[in-house]
Protein backbone atom coordinates (compact mmCIF):
# COMPACT_ATOMS: atom_id res chain seq x y z
CA UNK A 1 0.00 0.00 0.00
CA UNK A 2 3.09 2.52 1.45
CA UNK A 3 4.37 1.70 -2.33
CA UNK A 4 1.01 2.10 -4.31
CA UNK A 5 0.81 5.75 -2.55
CA UNK A 6 4.14 6.71 -3.38
CA UNK A 7 3.58 6.46 -6.95
CA UNK A 8 -0.01 7.83 -6.51
CA UNK A 9 1.91 10.99 -5.17
CA UNK A 10 4.60 10.98 -7.94
CA UNK A 11 1.43 10.85 -10.64
CA UNK A 12 0.07 13.44 -9.14
CA UNK A 13 3.22 16.00 -8.97
CA UNK A 14 3.82 15.05 -12.75
CA UNK A 15 0.51 16.42 -13.37
CA UNK A 16 0.54 19.47 -11.61
CA UNK A 17 3.99 20.64 -12.90
CA UNK A 18 2.59 19.36 -16.66
CA UNK A 19 4.86 16.68 -17.27
CA UNK A 20 7.07 13.76 -16.17
CA UNK A 21 10.54 14.06 -16.74
CA UNK A 22 11.80 11.35 -19.21
CA UNK A 23 14.36 10.39 -17.10
CA UNK A 24 12.44 8.92 -14.56
CA UNK A 25 9.17 8.35 -16.15
CA UNK A 26 10.07 4.89 -17.31
CA UNK A 27 10.37 3.53 -13.64
CA UNK A 28 6.99 4.59 -12.78
CA UNK A 29 4.87 4.71 -16.60
CA UNK A 30 5.21 1.48 -19.09
CA UNK A 31 5.98 2.64 -22.85
CA UNK A 32 4.60 1.27 -26.30
CA UNK A 33 5.84 1.13 -29.64
CA UNK A 34 4.01 4.14 -29.66
CA UNK A 35 4.25 6.19 -26.70
CA UNK A 36 7.03 6.75 -24.64
CA UNK A 37 6.29 6.90 -20.17
CA UNK A 38 7.08 10.52 -20.74
CA UNK A 39 4.59 11.47 -23.43
CA UNK A 40 1.75 9.03 -21.76
CA UNK A 41 2.35 10.85 -18.46
CA UNK A 42 2.01 14.09 -20.93
CA UNK A 43 -1.50 13.15 -22.28
CA UNK A 44 -2.77 13.14 -18.22
CA UNK A 45 -0.64 16.48 -17.65
CA UNK A 46 -2.53 17.98 -20.41
CA UNK A 47 -6.15 16.90 -19.98
CA UNK A 48 -5.92 18.30 -16.70
CA UNK A 49 -4.74 21.27 -17.73
CA UNK A 50 -7.33 21.89 -20.39
CA UNK A 51 -10.32 20.98 -17.99
CA UNK A 52 -9.08 23.34 -15.27
CA UNK A 53 -9.36 25.87 -18.55
CA UNK A 54 -12.48 24.86 -19.75
CA UNK A 55 -13.61 25.62 -16.46
CA UNK A 56 -12.51 29.02 -16.68
CA UNK A 57 -13.51 29.48 -20.03
CA UNK A 58 -17.02 28.57 -19.11
CA UNK A 59 -17.31 30.74 -15.64
CA UNK A 60 -16.09 33.97 -17.61
CA UNK A 61 -17.68 33.75 -20.83
CA UNK A 62 -18.08 37.22 -21.29
CA UNK A 63 -14.70 38.12 -20.21
CA UNK A 64 -13.44 35.74 -22.93
CA UNK A 65 -15.47 37.13 -25.54
CA UNK A 66 -14.70 40.90 -24.52
CA UNK A 67 -10.95 40.21 -24.82
CA UNK A 68 -10.95 36.89 -27.59
CA UNK A 69 -10.06 33.43 -27.49
CA UNK A 70 -6.17 33.78 -27.36
CA UNK A 71 -6.00 36.28 -24.94
CA UNK A 72 -8.33 34.94 -22.84
CA UNK A 73 -5.97 31.81 -22.61
CA UNK A 74 -3.20 33.54 -21.99
CA UNK A 75 -4.40 35.16 -18.98
CA UNK A 76 -6.13 31.91 -17.59
CA UNK A 77 -2.72 29.95 -18.55
CA UNK A 78 -0.64 32.45 -16.18
CA UNK A 79 -3.40 31.95 -13.78
CA UNK A 80 -3.29 28.24 -13.45
CA UNK A 81 0.34 27.96 -13.30
CA UNK A 82 0.33 30.28 -10.23
CA UNK A 83 -3.03 28.92 -8.97
CA UNK A 84 -3.33 25.40 -7.87
CA UNK A 85 -6.90 23.69 -7.75
CA UNK A 86 -6.78 22.58 -4.41
CA UNK A 87 -10.34 22.13 -3.36
CA UNK A 88 -11.93 19.18 -4.55
CA UNK A 89 -15.03 21.57 -6.34
CA UNK A 90 -13.83 23.11 -9.42
CA UNK A 91 -16.08 25.81 -7.94
CA UNK A 92 -13.45 27.60 -6.13
CA UNK A 93 -11.14 27.69 -9.08
CA UNK A 94 -12.07 31.09 -10.62
CA UNK A 95 -12.07 32.63 -7.09
CA UNK A 96 -8.97 34.42 -7.49
CA UNK A 97 -8.65 35.14 -11.50
CA UNK A 98 -9.84 39.15 -11.06
CA UNK A 99 -7.18 39.80 -8.29
CA UNK A 100 -4.45 37.73 -10.65
CA UNK A 101 -5.78 39.97 -13.70
CA UNK A 102 -5.10 42.69 -11.20
CA UNK A 103 -1.88 41.88 -10.33
CA UNK A 104 -0.67 41.70 -13.67
CA UNK A 105 -2.14 44.33 -15.67
CA UNK A 106 0.06 46.98 -16.81
CA UNK A 107 1.29 50.25 -15.06
CA UNK A 108 -1.44 52.38 -17.37
CA UNK A 109 -4.36 50.57 -15.84
CA UNK A 110 -3.81 52.33 -12.26
CA UNK A 111 -4.96 55.44 -14.29
CA UNK A 112 -8.92 56.40 -14.10
CA UNK A 113 -10.76 54.94 -16.89
CA UNK A 114 -7.90 53.13 -18.28
CA UNK A 115 -8.95 50.25 -21.26
CA UNK A 116 -6.12 48.08 -19.37
CA UNK A 117 -8.30 47.93 -15.88
CA UNK A 118 -11.51 46.52 -17.70
CA UNK A 119 -10.55 42.93 -17.74
CA UNK A 120 -9.92 42.18 -13.99
CA UNK A 121 -13.37 44.74 -13.24
CA UNK A 122 -15.33 42.43 -15.77
CA UNK A 123 -13.42 39.41 -14.00
CA UNK A 124 -14.77 40.49 -10.95
CA UNK A 125 -18.30 40.93 -11.84
CA UNK A 126 -18.79 37.76 -13.67
CA UNK A 127 -17.23 36.44 -9.93
CA UNK A 128 -19.64 38.13 -8.04
CA UNK A 129 -22.38 36.57 -10.52
CA UNK A 130 -21.41 32.91 -9.99
CA UNK A 131 -21.23 33.45 -5.78
CA UNK A 132 -24.62 34.76 -6.28
CA UNK A 133 -25.95 31.87 -8.03
CA UNK A 134 -24.63 29.64 -5.65
CA UNK A 135 -25.50 31.65 -2.08
CA UNK A 136 -28.51 31.53 0.03
CA UNK A 137 -31.20 33.78 -2.05
CA UNK A 138 -34.54 34.88 -1.08
CA UNK A 139 -37.04 32.08 -2.86
CA UNK A 140 -37.77 30.54 1.07
CA UNK A 141 -38.15 33.68 2.28
CA UNK A 142 -41.81 33.54 3.95
CA UNK A 143 -41.84 37.22 5.31
CA UNK A 144 -42.17 39.67 2.92
CA UNK A 145 -40.34 43.39 2.79
CA UNK A 146 -43.44 45.87 3.11
CA UNK A 147 -43.29 49.82 2.81
CA UNK A 148 -43.97 50.15 6.03
CA UNK A 149 -40.85 48.99 7.62
CA UNK A 150 -39.25 52.12 6.43
CA UNK A 151 -41.85 53.82 9.02
CA UNK A 152 -41.44 51.84 11.45
CA UNK A 153 -38.64 52.51 14.30
CA UNK A 154 -36.57 49.83 14.90
CA UNK A 155 -37.66 47.80 11.94
CA UNK A 156 -34.66 45.53 10.41
CA UNK A 157 -33.50 44.37 7.54
CA UNK A 158 -30.61 42.39 6.33
CA UNK A 159 -28.66 41.89 3.19
CA UNK A 160 -29.21 38.52 1.57
CA UNK A 161 -25.98 36.12 0.79
CA UNK A 162 -26.57 36.17 -2.79
CA UNK A 163 -25.76 40.15 -3.09
CA UNK A 164 -22.57 41.42 -4.46
CA UNK A 165 -22.05 44.88 -3.99
CA UNK A 166 -19.41 46.18 -6.38
CA UNK A 167 -18.04 49.75 -7.67
CA UNK A 168 -16.45 49.70 -10.77
CA UNK A 169 -15.02 52.04 -13.45
CA UNK A 170 -16.92 50.95 -16.26
CA UNK A 171 -20.40 50.81 -17.48
CA UNK A 172 -20.34 46.84 -18.30
CA UNK A 173 -24.04 46.83 -18.93
CA UNK A 174 -23.52 46.77 -22.80
CA UNK A 175 -20.25 44.50 -22.72
CA UNK A 176 -22.86 41.67 -20.81
CA UNK A 177 -26.11 42.41 -22.83
CA UNK A 178 -23.98 41.86 -26.26
CA UNK A 179 -21.85 38.54 -24.58
CA UNK A 180 -25.65 37.10 -23.36
CA UNK A 181 -26.59 37.29 -27.01
CA UNK A 182 -23.44 35.84 -28.74
CA UNK A 183 -21.97 39.17 -29.57
CA UNK A 184 -18.77 40.74 -29.07
CA UNK A 185 -19.90 44.25 -27.96
CA UNK A 186 -17.77 47.27 -28.22
CA UNK A 187 -15.11 48.65 -25.25
CA UNK A 188 -17.22 49.65 -22.11
CA UNK A 189 -17.74 53.13 -21.91
CA UNK A 190 -15.40 55.34 -18.70
CA UNK A 191 -18.18 55.43 -15.41
CA UNK A 192 -18.56 55.36 -11.66
CA UNK A 193 -20.71 51.92 -12.24
CA UNK A 194 -22.50 50.97 -8.54
CA UNK A 195 -23.87 47.71 -8.73
CA UNK A 196 -25.49 45.02 -6.62
CA UNK A 197 -25.45 41.32 -8.10
CA UNK A 198 -28.47 39.67 -7.06
CA UNK A 199 -30.39 36.19 -7.39
CA UNK A 200 -34.12 36.04 -7.25
CA UNK A 201 -36.34 33.73 -8.49
CA UNK A 202 -33.19 31.73 -9.18
CA UNK A 203 -31.99 33.96 -11.05
CA UNK A 204 -28.99 36.46 -11.05
CA UNK A 205 -29.25 39.57 -12.25
CA UNK A 206 -26.77 43.00 -12.20
CA UNK A 207 -28.74 45.99 -10.95
CA UNK A 208 -27.60 49.66 -11.10
CA UNK A 209 -27.97 51.42 -8.31
CA UNK A 210 -27.99 55.10 -7.67
CA UNK A 211 -26.13 56.44 -4.85
CA UNK A 212 -28.56 56.38 -1.95
CA UNK A 213 -29.69 52.73 -2.48
CA UNK A 214 -25.99 51.56 -2.89
CA UNK A 215 -25.08 53.51 0.44
CA UNK A 216 -28.28 51.68 2.00
CA UNK A 217 -28.04 48.22 1.49
CA UNK A 218 -23.72 48.62 2.09
CA UNK A 219 -24.70 50.25 5.82
CA UNK A 220 -26.89 47.35 6.35
CA UNK A 221 -25.11 44.91 8.18
CA UNK A 222 -25.72 41.05 6.66
CA UNK A 223 -26.80 39.74 9.34
CA UNK A 224 -29.65 42.62 10.08
CA UNK A 225 -29.32 46.29 10.33
CA UNK A 226 -31.73 48.77 11.71
CA UNK A 227 -33.96 51.00 8.80
CA UNK A 228 -33.73 54.13 9.37
CA UNK A 229 -29.84 53.72 11.11
CA UNK A 230 -29.08 52.67 7.34
CA UNK A 231 -31.02 55.56 6.33
CA UNK A 232 -29.20 58.26 7.73
CA UNK A 233 -25.73 56.73 7.20
CA UNK A 234 -27.02 56.64 3.30
CA UNK A 235 -28.21 59.93 3.37
CA UNK A 236 -24.72 61.09 4.88
CA UNK A 237 -23.26 59.34 2.00
CA UNK A 238 -25.33 60.46 -0.68
CA UNK A 239 -25.91 63.76 0.46
CA UNK A 240 -29.50 63.57 1.21
CA UNK A 241 -31.98 64.81 3.83
CA UNK A 242 -32.66 61.88 6.00
CA UNK A 243 -36.24 62.48 6.07
CA UNK A 244 -36.92 62.27 2.30
CA UNK A 245 -34.37 59.19 1.74
CA UNK A 246 -36.99 57.53 4.07
CA UNK A 247 -39.71 58.54 2.14
CA UNK A 248 -38.07 57.29 -1.19
CA UNK A 249 -37.48 54.13 0.76
CA UNK A 250 -41.22 53.51 1.51
CA UNK A 251 -41.48 53.19 -2.13
CA UNK A 252 -38.57 51.57 -3.39
CA UNK A 253 -38.11 48.52 0.06
CA UNK A 254 -40.41 46.22 -1.70
CA UNK A 255 -38.91 46.47 -5.16
CA UNK A 256 -35.97 45.85 -3.63
CA UNK A 257 -36.96 43.19 -1.82
CA UNK A 258 -38.33 41.94 -4.59
CA UNK A 259 -35.00 41.68 -6.73
CA UNK A 260 -33.01 40.06 -4.06
CA UNK A 261 -31.25 42.96 -2.64
CA UNK A 262 -32.80 42.91 0.88
CA UNK A 263 -34.96 40.57 3.21
CA UNK A 264 -36.26 40.63 6.56
CA UNK A 265 -33.84 39.97 9.35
Amino acid sequence: MAELAAVQHWVQRAIFAGGASADFAGEVVAGNDRLTPAQRVGIYAGGYRARLLECLRDEFKVLRMFVGETAFDLFAAGYLAEHRSRHPSLYDLGAGFADHLERQAPPEAAEKGSIMAAPAQLARLERARSESLRATGVERERLPVTADLALMPGSRIRVPDSVRLLRLDFDFGPVVAAAERGAGGTPPEPADWAVAVARSGWRVRIHRLDPWRFAFIEALAPAGGDVHAAAAAAARAAGRDTGSLIADLVVWLPVAAAAGLVARA
